[in-house]
C-alpha cells in the first residue's frame, strides 16, 4: 500500500445527515451521489455521538513518561471527539518533548516560570489521510485525461501537546448544565421560578430549560456564519488525555536534557463508561450502599401513600403490621404560626390498628393553618413492626430505599401539602 497522503477533512469525510439519495431506474450515478450515500449515515452517527454522548475517551490511551529520552508515549486507545468522530490508534504514539519545547519557546508560545517549569496539556485529535491511488478520469468539463486518485480514507489519532496557563483554569465540565447540577445537588431552582411540587417534576422542568439553551455555535446568538450549524463545537474537536503540571526539561549531567514530569493527571479527561455499568451504578444508588455487602430490606413497615386528609381527620395506612404501642412515641404533629413558629407536639388521641393510624387535628389545615406530621423511623423511639419476632423500624414510604434492622426512615408530611408528595429522610 502506498503511504497515506494528508487530505482536507471536509473533502475526505463529508457529513450531511439530513440529505439522502433518491434513486431511479436508468439514473446515472456520479461521484457526488456516492458522497451523499456515505455522508448521510456518517453524519447521523456523528450527530448522535457528539450530542448524546459527547467527546470522551472510550478505552485506552495510557500515558507513559520516558524521562531519559524526553518523550511522552500514549498507548493505543479509542475516543470520540467533539464532532462525533471516532478517533482511534492501534499503536503507541510518541512525542519528542525536547523538540516541542524548543519550537514553542522560539515561537513565543511558551514561557517557563523562574524555576524552569511549565504546565502542558496532552490532547488527541482526529486526522484523515488519503491512500491507495487508483487511475481515474477527469471530470466531464475537462479533456478526459487519466489522472491519479485515492480510493481509501484512513482515520487516525494525532497527538498534540499544548502549553497551559498557570494557574490552570477551572475544569470546563463543572460549568456544564449548571442549573441542573444545582437542582440535583441542592434542590434549588433558578431565581424567579415557581417551586416545583416534587423532585421529579422539578428535575424535568430544569432539564427542559437547560436543553432549550443548547445548540450549535452557528445557530446560537450572534449566529456567526463561519461556525458549525450541526455539532456542539468546531474543529478540531480535540479530546483531552492528560494534564502535565510542573513539568520541566532538566540537565542530565552529560550535556543533554531529561524530562521531569512530577504528575500525569488523567482525571481531566472525559470518559465514557459502558451502559451496562451505568445500569449497575444506578442499582447501587437505589440500594443505598455499594458492593456485595449491600443489605436487603429488613422488612420493616412502610407508609402506603397517600396520607389521607378529610376535613381535620388524618389517616395513615401501612403495608405491614405495626406494633401499636410504639405509635404514641413515634408520632409527632406540630402546628406552624408565623409569629411563634412551630408549636410543641400536639396532644392527640389516635385510633391505632396494626395496619392504620387515624387522628383528628385541632382544626382543618388552611392557607393560614399549617401542620407538620412526622412518623419516626429513626432515633430512640421509632415506629416498628415485628420481623421474626424482633422489632424492625419504619422503612419510609413504599418505593423508598431499603431499611435495615437498626436504621429506618422518617416519613414527613406537611398539611396542607398543595400536591407535594410524601417526603422521607
Amino acid at each position: 500500500m502506498t503511504a497515506p497522503r494528508p487530505a482536507p477533512l471536509a473533502a475526505a469525510l463529508e457529513v450531511d445527515p439530513f440529505t439522502s439519495l433518491a434513486v431511479h431506474f436508468g439514473m446515472l450515478l456520479g461521484v457526488s451521489d456516492f458522497q451523499v450515500l456515505a455522508a448521510g449515515p456518517r453524519g447521523k452517527a456523528a450527530l448522535h455521538q457528539a450530542w448524546l454522548h459527547g467527546k470522551a475517551v472510550v478505552w485506552g490511551f495510557p500515558v507513559t513518561v520516558h524521562a531519559e529520552r524526553a518523550e511522552l508515549e500514549v498507548g493505543p486507545g479509542l475516543c470520540t471527539d467533539g464532532l462525533g468522530r471516532e478517533v482511534s490508534s492501534a499503536v503507541g504514539m510518541c512525542l519528542d518533548v525536547r523538540a516541542w519545547f524548543d519550537e514553542q519557546v522560539a515561537a513565543g508560545a511558551l514561557e517557563p516560570r523562574n524555576d524552569g517549569r511549565f504546565d502542558a496539556r496532552l490532547v488527541a485529535r482526529h486526522e484523515a489521510c488519503l491512500s491507495r491511488p487508483v487511475p481515474t478520469v477527469a471530470s466531464s468539463c475537462g479533456q478526459g485525461e487519466p489522472t491519479a486518485g485515492y480510493s481509501r480514507v484512513l482515520e487516525l489519532a494525532h497527538l498534540e501537546l499544548r502549553p497551559r496557563p498557570f494557574p490552570a483554569p477551572d475544569d470546563d465540565r463543572d460549568a456544564a448544565f449548571p442549573a441542573l447540577r444545582r437542582y440535583v445537588r441542592d434542590g434549588t431552582v433558578p431565581p424567579g421560578w415557581p417551586h416545583p411540587p416534587g423532585r421529579l417534576t422539578g428535575f424535568r422542568a430544569v432539564a427542559a430549560r437547560e436543553v432549550c439553551g443548547l445548540g450549535p455555535p452557528g445557530l446560537l446568538p450572534p449566529r456567526p456564519e463561519q461556525q458549525t450549524r450541526l455539532f456542539p463545537e468546531d474543529e478540531p474537536g480535540e479530546v483531552v488525555l492528560a494534564d502535565l503540571p510542573g513539568m520541566a526539561l532538566v540537565p542530565d549531567g552529560s550535556g543533554g536534557r531529561r524530562l521531569d514530569v512530577p504528575v500525569v493527571d488523567l482525571s481531566v479527561r472525559r470518559c465514557h463508561v459502558p451502559t451496562w455499568l451505568l445500569s449497575e451504578l444506578i442499582g447501587e444508588l437505589l440500594d443505598g450502599t455499594f458492593g456485595e455487602l449491600c443489605p436487603a430490606d429488613a422488612g420493616g413497615p412502610r407508609v402506603d401513600p397517600p396520607i389521607e386528609l378529610s376535613g381535620r381527620t388524618v389517616t395513615i395506612r401501612f403495608t405491614g403490621p405495626i406494633v401499636v404501642s410504639t405509635v404514641p412515641q413515634a408520632l409527632d404533629v406540630r402546628r406552624f404560626d408565623v409569629q411563634d413558629g412551630w408549636s410543641d407536639p400536639l396532644e392527640l388521641t389516635p385510633e391505632v390498628t396494626a395496619e392504620r393510624v387515624t387522628f383528628d387535628l385541632p382544626a382543618p389545615p388552611t392557607d393560614e393553618v399549617t401542620y407538620r406530621v412526622l412518623l419516626r423511623g429513626t432515633g430512640p423511639t421509632p415506629l416498628v413492626g415485628l420481623v421474626d419476632g424482633r422489632p424492625v423500624p419504619l422503612a419510609g414510604v413504599v418505593g423508598g430505599p431499603p431499611g435495615t434492622r437498626g436504621q429506618g426512615t422518617d416519613v414527613v408530611r406537611r398539611l396542607p401539602d398543595r400536591g407535594v408528595p410524601d417526603d422521607q429522610h
